[in-house]
């Protein structure tokens, strides 16, 4: 039986995933634990999943510098700017949760997400893994680890029988669009401002929500 299963049938199933312990999704992804980057001959990371209230302040520092490392010139360009404070509260959310990728226990880059319900075109809610932050510390980019992470947060999505994975991306992020749409085979979700507004309205906006379906 797997963790998922060893909690309550009678909830709903995102209940259940928002009950689930670190350790237990730790036992859902150790299949899928170990890899080895891209040109990085001899090298072995690890992934270790966590939840906020498990993460060392090393580790929410960590995590909130590498976003403002790597993101926080576009978001200074989008229409809500950077503000250091909401981001970090944001991030320490009580349903937070992270994948954590270290070598040699260094952490070299982090995937932040909630299980949540969002809207759909319809008049019902869609149960998700939401991934609201992918980053990896610059030095470790383009070998591949970046594609790993997403490809564990699926894994924990169909896992956890969430109907799809979920994200946001800054309309000039136009590397992050292509690797999502072109590599990943992730496509513009029903609610993303181009799918569900007329060019002008959507044109207000300056980002895309993408999605992957999972169930």
């Amino acid at each position: 039986m797997s963790p998922f299963q060893q909690i309550t049938i009678a909830e709903g199933n995102l209940a259940r995933a928002n009950k689930l312990t670190s350790t237990q999704l730790n036992e859902i992804l150790r299949p899928y634990n170990e890899f080895s980057p891209l040109r990085f001959p001899g090298c072995t990371l690890s992934t270790i999943s966590y939840h906020i209230d498990d993460m060392t302040p090393a580790l929410r520092s960590f995590a909130i510098d590498l976003v403002e490392l790597n993101m926080k010139n576009l978001y200074m360009r989008s229409k809500d700017g950077w503000c250091r404070e909401d981001k970090e509260e944001e991030m320490q959310d009580v349903t937070s949760r992270y994948l954590v990728t270290f070598h040699d226990e260094v952490p070299v880059g982090m995937v932040h997400f909630q299980f949540v319900e969002e809207e759909t075109s319809s008049d019902r809610n869609a149960e998700v893994v939401y991934c609201y932050e992918i980053q990896i510390v610059p030095e470790y980019q383009r070998r591949g680890i970046g594609e790993h992470l997403i490809g564990l947060l699926e894994v924990i999505g169909t896992s956890t029988r969430m109907e799809k994975v979920m994200l946001t991306v800054f309309k000039a992020n136009k590397d992050a669009i292509k690797f999502y749409t072109s590599k990943l085979q992730y496509r513009y979700d029903e609610i993303s401002p181009s799918v569900c507004l007329s060019r002008t309205l959507s044109s207000r906006f300056d980002y895309e929500i993408l999605s992957k379906v999972l169930l």
